[in-house]
């Protein structure tokens, strides 16, 4: 069964931005990557704003998920290891995403879409296929790159409500902990290469494994 365009379009579009970041894509590039007519895009996507901020919707998908199932667990399992399961997505999630975000930051179009909620909408701006927030908050103000920290303090609050951390852990520094340190793995990977973080920076390339010994040690003296 053939591909949808539009899904054959964005995977496109993620190929070439992830080979040379957001300011150096093109559309006449994703479009040939695609197998379409330039032209063919804007039938699907009503800018290249709006296409370029739709392929890093599709790759924040996964973190999304992770962070619907991550409030689905509250009182639920350890909380050791629903952070696991978290830190396990946001690793390889980093991964993907700073390459692709890194020229973003001198774009102001998309560094301004990306602060008024980016990804965390599910589409780019002015997508005719924009169906609205996909998980709760994801409209508000503080940007899509913020919702992934506010949910999961908004998670370890209910934790500390519940008696499962201890009363003096402080949320917001637990989240840009983990949050954090997924992102230096990535970051040292992407940057110096597996070997590099294995024997250099004494961490373990896999990220599960990372994932498991990370939340064991930020938990350290959180836990009652």
């Amino acid at each position: 069964m053939a591909q949808p365009m539009r899904e054959r379009i964005l995977d496109a579009a993620i190929q070439v931005i992830k080979e040379r970041g957001v300011t150096a894509a093109t559309t006449k590039e994703i479009a040939r990557t695609a197998g379409v007519s330039e032209g063919s895009l804007y039938n699907h996507f009503a800018n290249k704003t709006a296409l370029f901020g739709s392929a890093l919707a599709q790759v924040a998908s996964g973190i999304r998920g992770a962070m619907i199932e991550l409030l689905s667990a509250i009182g639920k399992n350890t909380v050791e290891d629903n952070l696991s399961r978290l830190a396990s997505a946001a690793v390889p999630f980093y991964a993907e995403l700073l390459p692709m975000t890194g020229s973003a930051l001198a774009d102001r179009e998309v560094l301004g879409w990306l602060r008024r909620g980016g990804p965390a909408q599910g589409h780019g701006p002015g997508d005719p296929h924009h169906p609205g927030p996909v998980v709760p908050g994801a409209d508000a103000p503080q940007g899509g790159a913020v919702q992934g920290h506010v949910r999961l303090i908004t998670y370890l609050e209910a934790e500390r409500s519940a008696g499962r951390l201890t009363e003096d852990t402080r949320p917001p520094y637990l989240a840009a902990a983990l949050l954090g340190a997924c992102q230096q793995h990535a970051f040292l990977t992407l940057l110096a290469g597996e070997p590099a973080v294995s024997a250099a920076a004494q961490l373990p390339p896999d990220p599960g494994d990372y994932a498991r010994d990370l939340v064991r040690t930020i938990l350290a003296g959180h836990l009652p």
